[in-house]
């Protein structure tokens, strides 16, 4: 396996070396070309409770993963404790972990491209495959699935996979946009998709963050998350703006990852709504009409006016991330 890269000027840190674990290994082919090779990156905030699990499931994969970068965007707060990430596994091959402090409050998109420049400072030529941290691999052969199609798909490709709830169900993990007022309510179902062909990509303008890999050495720009998305949204953005350069956005039925849904991260509710709702507005304002930008604007700030009185902590926070955008569209 060859190891990334280390720039002088790159601030990630080991956290451990997982040991691969289970009994699904299988005999490797041989070194992977540069290409074909795949780090996983994690975006943390106060997500050290199921870190541990993903962990595990990472270390049982039967083709581990060259890396794994966990961006700690909680580093004053609830900084990372590398302990439980290295005792969640034991025996067999190691997977190196390695921890990039980021800035405290970051969100999604920021830490992701902490990841990606870090990478891109090493010359790291393969793919990137984002995973929620309350992501699980229940299967052990997801990185094996997700190598296998990745080799039969376009190098600029951003992809997407089918995500599961836990429950039996799947999530809406992509669609497409409209321009219109329900821009977003074409989503892909997809348990059709599978049912009509579970080996053929699937085409959409969207893909969800919570599974999403792409190769940055193959665009000709930089990919990268608008940090200006502090939550939600900077998925749907960043494969929009892709998508119009030409980058083929394709999801996929297999691998198929299980969301722990809502166990992620933890911030306190009139924050998330705050970034939520500024999130929300510079997506509507960069790639809606006019029309849909004020109508859905008015309505918004009407709730927002009648909520006040019985939740005021909720409300201001939405108003001021309206008040924000006046000031900083984007």
């Amino acid at each position: 396996m060859n190891k990334l890269r280390h720039s002088g000027q790159s601030n990630a840190a080991p956290i451990a070396t997982l040991p691969q674990h289970g009994t699904q290994a299988a005999p490797q082919p041989g070194p992977l070309a540069a290409s074909e090779q795949l780090v996983v990156v994690t975006v943390s905030y106060h997500s050290g409770a199921v870190l541990a699990a993903l962990a595990a499931d990472l270390s049982a994969q039967s083709e581990p993963a060259e890396a794994w970068l966990v961006v700690d965007n909680s580093p004053v707060s609830a900084r990372l404790d590398p302990v439980p990430l290295a005792a969640a596994a034991s025996g067999g091959a190691p997977l190196p972990v390695r921890r990039l402090e980021g800035r405290e409050g970051d969100g999604f998109g920021a830490g992701c491209n902490r990841a990606l420049e870090a990478l891109e400072q090493e010359s790291w030529q393969g793919w990137v495959w984002l995973l929620n941290p309350d992501a699980a691999l229940p299967r052990g052969d997801e990185l094996a699935q997700l190598r296998q199609r990745l080799r039969q798909l376009p190098q600029r490709a951003l992809v997407g996979t089918a995500v599961a709830d836990g429950r039996g169900d799947y999530e809406a993990s992509g669609g497409w946009f409209d321009r219109g007022f329900n821009f977003r309510g074409r989503r892909l179902e997809p348990a059709s998709a599978i049912a009509a062909d579970p080996e053929q990509p699937v085409a959409v303008d969207w893909l969800s963050g919570c599974s999403l890999a792409l190769r940055p050495a193959a665009h000709r720009s930089a990919p990268r998350f608008d940090a200006g998305f502090p939550l939600y949204y900077e998925d749907m953005d960043l494969c929009l703006r892709l998508g119009r350069q030409g980058a083929p956005v394709l999801w996929l039925s297999a691998p198929a990852i299980v969301h722990r849904k809502g166990t992620g991260s933890a911030a306190p509710g009139p924050r998330r709504l705050q970034l939520s709702s500024l999130s929300y507005l510079r997506f509507l304002r960069r790639h809606c009409p006019g029309w849909v930008v004020a109508v859905r604007v008015l309505r918004l700030l009407l709730l927002t006016l009648l909520r006040l009185p019985l939740h005021p902590q909720r409300s201001l926070a939405v108003l001021g991330a309206m008040l924000t955008v006046l000031r900083e569209p984007a």
